[in-house]
């Protein structure tokens, strides 16, 4: 079958499907064949984005490992790792990578907590959450891409929901490789197909309990994978560093040569 470049961003490219739809695998996406620099297209079965991963059974177990994942960047905070663990993988063969902090942004929680909590109080939460995300999350990226140039794939990142922390690495890794922004954008965006899953694995947090005495609509800008959440990000990175690459390059070490590499690794 030959690929099709430039018409629908998510159909079937080459045989592949984007969604792996492997039970446990929430929100697993491949981020291959999407167009990028000179017309090359992104490589499947190289870079995946989930949220938390918890394989069913060993028909499950055995799909995740047959995807030959050799390291995991795992972006939650040490309480969300003890609460949901990753414990599928070959741990032999498998680098598993975190970091030891807490989140900050937003204080999410706090804002839950209160009763007349709105959805356009919830909006500037997000908004504030995704203006300070590239700086809060700079040590888990620049892991991210540190394994990427040692040529440690196929590889895989994830948060809890595989939307917020995950989504800016996944628009990040894009930008490096010249995809444009209308399909980072959409690919960010995918994650609102699996909004039901989402809103279970919130509503079943402690830290937000108090979200099951409040309306839908209120809460459902904590869930939706708005565009306007990924502009707002970008526009923090280009005001601290004046363009993305420059954060990419200050926070980040990826430059120009870094770029190259990624691009000769990661692109066909």
């Amino acid at each position: 079958m030959a690929v099709q470049k430039g018409n629908n961003m998510d159909s079937l490219t080459a045989g592949r499907q984007r969604a792996l739809g492997i039970e446990g695998g929430h929100n697993l996406r491949d981020l291959g064949g999407y167009e990028a620099a000179d017309g090359r297209l992104v490589k499947w079965g190289l870079l995946y984005r989930s949220g938390v991963i918890r394989h069913g059974d060993d028909a499950a177990r055995a799909a995740l490992l047959s995807l030959g994942i050799t390291a995991i960047c795992d972006l939650r905070t040490p309480q969300e790792r003890l609460h949901r663990p990753m414990d599928w993988h070959n741990t032999g063969a498998t680098r598993y990578l975190t970091g030891d902090y807490e989140l900050s942004a937003g204080n999410l929680d706090q804002l839950i907590a209160q009763e007349e909590t709105t959805p356009e109080a919830m909006t500037r939460v997000m908004q504030t959450v995704y203006r300070e995300l590239p700086f809060e999350q700079a040590a888990g990226y620049r892991t991210l891409f540190g394994q990427l140039l040692t040529g440690r794939v196929p590889l895989l990142f994830n948060c809890t929901a595989g939307k917020d922390r995950t989504g800016v690495a996944a628009a990040l890794i894009l930008h490096t490789l010249g995809v444009k922004r209308a399909v980072i954008e959409h690919d960010y965006t995918l994650t609102d197909a699996v909004i039901g899953r989402l809103e279970a694995i919130l509503l079943a947090d402690a830290r937000y309990a108090g979200l099951q005495a409040k309306p839908r609509k209120v809460y459902l800008p904590l869930l939706t994978a708005d565009p306007g959440y990924l502009a707002i990000a970008f526009a923090a990175m280009e005001e601290r560093h004046g363009t993305i690459e420059g954060y990419l390059s200050a926070a980040l070490g990826v430059g120009p040569a870094e770029t190259a590499a990624l691009r000769g690794l990661l692109l066909e």
